[in-house]
């Protein structure tokens, strides 16, 4: 009777589990839930086209790195290619201010990629903004040598994520970035693990503190493409989806009356009067 109470218990709480995993998108891969559609997410991989990205620099990534494979978009790279960049970066199609992108992610041992956001990127330069930083912390140098900054869930080299990450070494990962107005989460299996906001002090300083070539050195939003890496490692993605938000109000312009005044001039007063009428006696 008490190995039957355990088992209801057990299967009670899988059954939990599974119900919220299924609310949050992740029970069936590539996949929006009535809630979502409703809400306004949309799938930029379904798991057979890739409708949602295209190369940044190679415009048939799914013929030189890339591949459609079991309904995962991924970039299996040989041993003489580790290290190379292969099937190159993909960047959405559209671009997006505000919004709440979620993704999942695998990676081989050594594996590395990174989710670029606010970024900006043109043919022959390479692209500028901000990265979610997707990396094998125990085993690529990257993250092995190069501290909490250089590791899964940081502002890539800038910010590192907090100590509440847990990572799932051996299986499927899931990410989300919100970026609402100047305010920046990082989430990492349903764990907020880092968030700042553009254009602070803190973030500025710690721009300056890493010398990235790739992040905006003022730390504001600098573009509204999203980049999926090709860092010469292995790495498989799935469920990529995005609910754009509503952007944050501008602030308002202050009325007629609470602007300054109009400076005075130099000269101690008001501009003499001149006249465009010549009047006897006064020089025009």
């Amino acid at each position: 009777m008490f190995l039957f109470g355990r088992l209801s218990l057990a299967v009670t709480l899988f059954g939990c589990l599974a119900i919220c995993r299924s609310a949050r998108g992740q029970g069936t891969p590539n996949f929006l839930t009535p809630a979502e559609q409703a809400a306004g997410w949309k799938l930029l991989f379904d798991g057979k086209t890739v409708t949602g990205f295209r190369g940044l620099t190679n415009p048939d990534f799914l013929k030189s790195g890339w591949v459609i494979r079991d309904g995962t978009l991924a970039l299996p790279k040989t041993i003489d290619e580790s290290g190379r960049v292969t099937g190159g970066d993909l960047v959405s199609v559209t671009p997006f201010t505000d919004f709440e992108f979620a993704f999942e992610w695998k990676l081989s041992v050594s594996g590395a990629s990174g989710i670029l956001y606010c970024a900006r990127a043109g043919l022959g330069t390479n692209p500028l903004g901000y990265e979610f930083q997707i990396i094998d912390d125990v085993h690529h140098p990257d993250g092995l040598k190069g501290g909490p900054i250089r590791r899964t869930g940081a502002l890539y080299a800038i910010l590192p994520p907090g100590e509440n990450k847990r990572i799932n070494d051996a299986g499927w990962n899931y990410g989300r970035i919100v970026v609402k107005g100047a305010h920046v989460e990082h989430w990492v299996n349903d764990a907020k693990v880092l968030e700042y906001d553009f254009g602070s002090p803190a973030l500025i300083a710690a721009i300056r503190a890493s010398k990235l070539r790739n992040a905006p050195p003022t730390g504001v939003k600098a573009g509204g493409a999203i980049i999926l890496r090709d860092k010469g490692e292995e790495v498989t993605y799935r469920s990529l989806k995005i609910h754009p938000l509503a952007s944050a109000p501008a602030p308002a312009t202050p009325p007629p009356a609470a602007r300054p005044p109009a400076a005075t001039p130099r000269g101690g007063g008001p501009t003499p009067f001149k006249s465009l009428i010549p009047i006897p006696g006064q020089s025009n």
